[in-house]
């Protein structure tokens, strides 16, 4: 179907409706109508240049033996004419009707779809529907759809960073013994991020990869971030300030691990700084000093 080119139709390959019943409407003779046109969905949204997405237009309507679905985009010609003119079948609509007695009406349904991707035309749509009655007669009905690019800007903003499961053990501790300081560091992770060059255990920081749309959002996991600098600080019971104790580099998988000696209760703490590329993060924990 090359609707980019010019509308697409699809047909009815036969006859494809059903006996109403015994009972059922009876009336003079055949008379054609298109009784709904369902498109579904209303609006297409594409967010990638490999999204698609199929649209479905069901036909209903009485007395039809066949129908042909046309997907216009706007500005586009339809190839079938139209109500203002030409060859197609839009302008020639039959008034005439073909009496009987007692005429038994056939019920019509059918659906047809089309699959829109990211090349075809954005904007409205017209679905055009051409049906032909059971006595030869053509009826006509009309619906439509909306079809946009939600596309996605990379952010300027660096990388956000955490640190997972910090711990500061054991809890408590004996006045002078030895604190094991431990946990991880990671980075925000874009789907196609190439963070590990080789064996180098150094973040590639490029977030540009065309992989990250907005559907599944920019950042969409974590990964580790080794071999970077963190310090680490200590805040003693009551008091407002930090002192800074040393500063430790994480592992090739974002690990880090020291032990530091315990003179009085208070919060330990540890902070990446950050670069003009990854955000700063910190973590804490509280340990009580207890005497021997």
């Amino acid at each position: 179907m090359a609707a980019a080119v010019g509308a697409s139709a699809l047909a009815v390959a036969g006859p494809a409706y059903a006996d109403p019943g015994p009972n059922d409407g009876h009336h003079p003779g055949p008379d054609p109508k298109i009784t709904s046109i369902v498109v579904n969905p209303s609006e297409v949204v594409l967010k990638h240049r490999r999204d698609s997405e199929t649209v479905s237009v069901t036909v209903k309507g009485v007395d039809l033996k066949s129908a042909q679905v046309y997907f216009v985009p706007k500005g586009h010609h339809w190839d079938g004419g139209g109500h203002d003119g030409g060859n197609g079948p839009w302008d020639k609509k039959d008034d005439e009707k073909t009496p009987a007695p007692e005429y038994k009406p056939i019920w019509f349904a059918e659906t047809f779809s089309k699959t829109i991707g990211w090349n075809d035309p954005v904007g409205s749509w017209s679905v055009r529907v051409v049906a032909e009655g059971v006595n030869g007669r053509k009826v006509f009905g009309d619906s439509s759809f909306f079809v946009k690019h939600h596309t996605w800007t990379p952010p300027k903003s660096p990388k956000g960073t955490r640190f997972v499961g910090f711990n500061a053990s054991p809890e408590p501790v004996k006045q002078g013994r030895k604190l094991s300081l431990s946990g991880r560091l990671q980075v925000a992770q874009c789907y196609g991020d190439r963070y590990y060059e080789y064996d180098k255990a150094r973040v590639e920081l490029d977030g540009s990869s065309s992989s990250c749309y907005e559907s599944r959002k920019y950042w969409h996991d974590w990964y580790k971030l080794g071999w970077e600098e963190i310090d680490v600080y200590f805040l003693p019971k009551g008091s407002h300030k930090w002192r800074y104790v040393d500063t430790i580099e994480t592992n090739p998988d974002g690990t880090f691990y020291t032990k530091v000696k315990a003179f009085k209760s208070g919060t330990w703490g540890v902070r990446f700084e950050g670069t003009r590329d990854l955000a700063s993060s910190e973590a804490y924990d509280y340990v009580k000093v207890v005497k021997k």
